[in-house]
């Protein structure tokens, strides 16, 4: 479905107009919004979505830095510089596109220093610790507004009742908590502060689905070695089965008691070192954590959870491939009923492809989408994040079609997998429809084929998705993979033009070259992968695929495909014609 939550144009340039009332009133000269609610999710829904009600982009991330004078200015990278200027009143917000060597955060903190922004206003509990690091070097004075503080001047929305936390069973996923946190922890008087959700998640082997898109539940946690003690609101409904598991402690209050139950607990368990991640904790919680603990205690751990929960364990992967061949089928589903009504002749919208992709996957027993999914018919497969899908926009048989979509299974683990097809495989496509789809499958195969040694950072593999398209004037301005887990995107690993993050058996990771061409269309083919060491070379490491959609033969020119390209495509193929993926079936 579209969008249930919109603002008018009339109604954002209020919003700034009332902003910019409360910075004048604080004397300040610039102000920071960010992307995120007080966890620091990624998908967080519009009416939970500062950034949303000052600029109108829909899109998941991007930062905005207010001026006291002049236009509101949107940062925003490669997945979203199409969709920006689409979705933005030019008039208002001036868009900041960032290129693929940069990054959104940089950018604004380099237009702070540009601007003279002296005095810089941010809001406390939905700032990046590490983040406000990097203001503080470049504004004289960074000033916190409380939350709730900007809520009196500007209408944001409520957001619905929660759903229930629910333990998940033995058999979806890994370790029992205990056995997590007596491997994480030397000793009783370490401890971790936690708000990020999907570590909380882990950690705790619960779901609650309380956001749209994720799987996991509005919480704050204090892990120790011998018990997590999740904090919740009153609100939250847990199960009795998550509440009697071993090494959990539901404690529901306000948010705002926090700081009391902390120092309750500390004068029981007298810590000695609490750790915390600067990237996913807010300002506001550091100042608690302060308080509550002092600085001496606190000490700061650059990957969170992460370090652990990347690295899948068996029964994960084995979690994690079983959702994907329900994913995959969902997928090939979507795909036959497109090519199927093209051919009866049915009328079939963007909107159809939308809601009937949401369709398959609930018959395939999915209990939610994994992100918004992205229905790009013809050019608006060019905007790479395209969440707008269209009831006006008419399916033609010779449309190439972008589709990029995901789900969650039982266990809560995300999938995430895009193809692109043509709408009649008895048409001929526009030859550069074949050349770009053809580099870009150049591209995927390169990677996924891959025997690297362990180790390897991830622009090394960036450059292998990259080579054939470079060779033709083609790139993309965003990364080839991310990490996949509880959340479809997970910290721990990736693959892009700056990651230096090393590669390890057990991670779990996208590989997603694309090509975008502005008013034509665009093409990303999309599996995901783990990564496993090599089973006949010491100290290699090499890819094994959870995804087998098979790719679209019309849009192929076998003649741009080397001998072990073809090769690697037949293997390919002859998997997905086994578990009845195969696009060639669709002639």
């Amino acid at each position: 479905m579209k969008k249930a939550f919109n603002l008018s144009n009339q109604t954002i340039k209020s919003n700034i107009q009332k902003l910019r009332k409360v910075m004048t009133d604080r004397g300040l000269d610039g102000m920071y919004i960010s992307s995120f609610d007080p966890f620091l999710n990624e998908y967080v829904p519009l009416q939970d979505n500062h950034r949303f009600y000052i600029t109108g982009f829909t899109g998941s991330m991007a930062e905005v830095l207010v001026p006291a004078n002049g236009r509101v200015r949107l940062y925003v990278d490669g997945r979203y510089h199409e969709q920006a200027d689409l979705e933005v009143d030019a008039t208002e917000v001036e868009v900041v596109k960032t290129g693929p060597d940069s990054s959104t955060t940089q950018d604004l903190a380099n237009d702070v220093k540009k601007l003279g922004i002296k005095k810089l206003g941010y809001e406390a509990d939905r700032t990046a610790l590490g983040y406000l690091k990097k203001l503080s070097d470049v504004a004289s004075e960074t000033v916190a507004l409380e939350g709730g503080e900007l809520a009196k001047e500007i209408p944001f929305e409520s957001l619905p009742a929660l759903k229930e936390v629910q333990l998940v069973p033995r058999e979806w996923r890994g370790r029992d908590t205990l056995e997590k946190t007596r491997s994480i922890f030397s000793n009783e008087k370490e401890a971790m502060f936690l708000t990020a959700l999907d570590s909380i998640a882990w950690i705790t082997n619960c779901r609650g689905y309380h956001l749209p898109f994720l799987s996991s539940f509005y919480a704050k946690a204090l892990v120790t070695k011998e018990k997590v003690y999740v904090f919740v609101t009153p609100e939250t409904p847990v199960s009795d089965k998550a509440k009697k598991e071993s090494g959990l402690e539901f404690i529901s209050l306000p948010f705002n008691n926090l700081p009391r139950e902390l120092d309750r607990l500390q004068n029981t368990l007298h810590l000695n070192e609490v750790q915390y991640m600067p990237s996913m904790l807010n300002s506001a919680d550091f100042a608690m954590l302060v308080k509550v603990f002092g600085t001496d205690r606190l000490k700061e751990k650059a990957d969170g959870l992460y370090g652990y929960q990347s690295i899948k364990e068996p029964v994960e992967i084995q979690q994690m491939d079983a959702s994907f061949r329900k994913a995959d089928k969902a997928i090939f589903n979507t795909i036959k009923w497109v090519k199927d009504s093209i051919k009866a002749g049915k009328r079939i919208t963007e909107l159809d492809l939308y809601n009937e992709t949401s369709k398959k996957y609930k018959e395939q027993g999915a209990h939610d989408q994994s992100f918004n999914t992205i229905a790009g018919v013809g050019p608006n497969g060019s905007i790479v994040h395209y969440g707008d899908p269209s009831d006006e926009v008419v399916i033609k048989d010779t449309d190439m079609i972008l589709l990029d979509s995901g789900g969650y299974f039982d266990g809560g683990w995300a999938t995430d997998t895009t193809r692109t097809f043509f709408g009649d495989s008895s048409k001929k496509p526009d030859p550069k429809m074949i050349e770009i789809y053809t580099l870009v499958l150049k591209g995927t195969l390169a990677v996924q084929s891959a025997v690297f040694p362990e180790g390897t950072k991830g622009n090394v593999l960036d450059g292998l998705a990259r080579n054939a398209m470079r060779k033709y004037g083609y790139d993309y301005s965003h990364g080839t993979g991310h990490g996949v887990g509880v959340h479809v995107h997970e910290p721990g690993v990736r693959i892009s033009t700056i990651s230096n993050v090393p590669m390890k058996a057990g991670q779990v990771v996208s590989i997603e070259p694309g090509i975008y061409i502005p008013g034509f269309g665009g093409v990303r083919l999309e599996n995901i992968a783990w990564v496993e060491k090599h089973p006949k070379f010491p100290k290699m490491l090499h890819f094994v695929p959870f995804v087998y959609i098979g790719f679209d033969p019309a849009l192929i020119d076998m003649n741009l495909l080397n001998s072990e390209e073809k090769v690697l495509l037949e293997e390919y193929e002859a998997e997905c014609l086994k578990r009845g993926t195969s696009l060639r079936s669709l002639k």
